[in-house]
């Protein structure tokens, strides 16, 4: 789930994994949830807050990136939810998450974000082994985009772009 933060880089390789693995890939935005959050805030509070390179402190800039990837984790379950209901098919989906144990030993993690999901596969494999199952993966079973993942900056993509560039690494 993509956001006026997510560079078109980061879109384009989460539709073609997904093309490679058969995957029904959705294209979603959360912009319009995150701006209904901060309205209700700014209604409450009469303030509105800022990212850090927009002028706004550190604890806005640290809250306006949460709220992100808290509602990344709302919709996750929404569509878990309801995507077999609108294609009039039994059952359910789960939710994966996509935080890795490195991370969760260091605290490097919002409360109820990627790290609340349903089954989270990664969530005991360290990024050292995870980046070698993911050069494995690429490999010996045609999924080249991978190469592309493996090689790109480690970001949340939580935080304004530069010009349509990545402006925050996580590394």
């Amino acid at each position: 789930m993509g956001s006026e933060n997510s560079s078109e880089e980061t879109k384009n390789r989460a539709k073609k994994l997904a093309t490679q693995i058969g995957s029904y890939h959705m294209n979603i935005s959360i912009d319009m949830a995150v701006k209904a959050v901060l309205g209700i805030f700014s209604t409450v509070t009469g303030f509105f807050p800022k990212f850090k390179v927009r002028g706004g402190s550190a604890r806005e800039n640290l809250a306006l990136q949460n709220v992100q990837a808290r509602i990344r984790m709302v919709l996750s379950y929404l569509f878990a939810q309801l995507t077999l209901w609108v294609r009039d098919r039994p059952g359910g989906l789960l939710v994966l998450g996509s935080a890795n144990v490195d991370e969760a030993l260091r605290g490097y993690m919002t409360k109820y974000d990627c790290s609340s999901a349903d089954v989270n596969p990664i969530g005991g494999i360290s990024k050292t082994d995870l980046k070698a199952f993911l050069q494995f993966a690429a490999d010996n079973y045609g999924l080249s985009s991978l190469t592309g993942i493996l090689s790109a900056p480690p970001t949340a993509e939580l935080e304004p772009l530069n010009e349509g560039r990545l402006a925050q690494t996580d590394e």
